[in-house]
This record gives C-alpha cells, sequence and structure tokens, in this order.
C-alpha cells in the first residue's frame, strides 16, 4: 500500500513540474519588428531628445554593440550639454528586416537651441538607423550620418 502511495505522489509531483519545465523551456520572443514598432522607437527618441533626457536618450542604444559606442555617447553628452533647448520631428520613410537586425530610414527635422544665446540650429536631413533584438527589446544599434547630432 505504500509503494502504491508512494508512486501515485511521484506522478502527481512529476505531472505538476511539467508545466512549469515548458514554461521554462519556452523564452518570451521580442514581438516582430515592422513600421508600428519602429515608429514607436522614433517617437520615443524624439520624446527624449525634446525632453533634454540623456538617460532616456541611451536607454533606446546598445551602446555595446554600437561600433564606436562610447565615442557616440561621448557626442552625445556634449550635444545635450551644448543645447538649452531641442525640438524634433521624425518621419519614418522605410523600414527592412533581416534576421534579427532591421533598417530604419527616416526624414529628420531638427532645431537645436545654443546654451550659448547662439542662433537656432535647424536641420533636414536622412537618417538611416540599425536596430537589434536586445531580448525583449529592440535597440538601436547604429546611426548615420552621426553628425546630425552636433552643434555646428
Amino acid at each position: 500500500m505504500r509503494s502504491c502511495a508512494a508512486a501515485i505522489f511521484a506522478a502527481m509531483l512529476f505531472c505538476a513540474t511539467l508545466p512549469a519545465q515548458d514554461a521554462a523551456q519556452k523564452q518570451p520572443t521580442p514581438a516582430a519588428f515592422d513600421d508600428q514598432a519602429a515608429s514607436r522607437m522614433l517617437l520615443q527618441l524624439s520624446e527624449a531628445l525634446q525632453g533634454h533626457s540623456q538617460k532616456q536618450f541611451f536607454s533606446l542604444f546598445d551602446l555595446d554593440r554600437m561600433k564606436d559606442g562610447p565615442l557616440f555617447k561621448q557626442q552625445i553628452n556634449s550635444f545635450f550639454g551644448q543645447t538649452e533647448s531641442i525640438r524634433a520631428h521624425l518621419n519614418l520613410v522605410d523600414t527592412s528586416v533581416d534576421g534579427d537586425k532591421a533598417s530604419i530610414a527616416v526624414v529628420a527635422e531638427m532645431e537645436a537651441e545654443p546654451r550659448n544665446g547662439g542662433p537656432i540650429e535647424r536641420r533636414n536631413e536622412r537618417l538611416n538607423f540599425v536596430v537589434a533584438n536586445a531580448g525583449k527589446h529592440w535597440k538601436f544599434i547604429e546611426v548615420q550620418p552621426r553628425s546630425f547630432f552636433a552643434l555646428q
């Protein structure tokens, strides 16, 4: 009788752990990258610029995967330090996906007011971003031309 009860208990314990094992094996996959995801990222980037939030700006980038990431970080720190206010409009032109990376083409308009009281700088340029899957989120790993984020 004891061996039967032990076998039933073992079977119940085994069955109870099956869903947990199955859930552990299924890693959550990030949402597929599409125009909506690109637009969301661009809106967040625009909000970070206009809010003058370096923390929010850098949270959108994977600087470790970005070529010359530390240099880009210095450039952005300098840009934010030299500007009093920033207005930006990032208009999505095109997206293309290649595996766990995607390219985003953008028409970007920006007005940057220098801290030193100089004239407002206006820019209108096409930017190209590369984003990569970073676990649960997509992050920017490249932007060209980087000179867009620098006062002249």
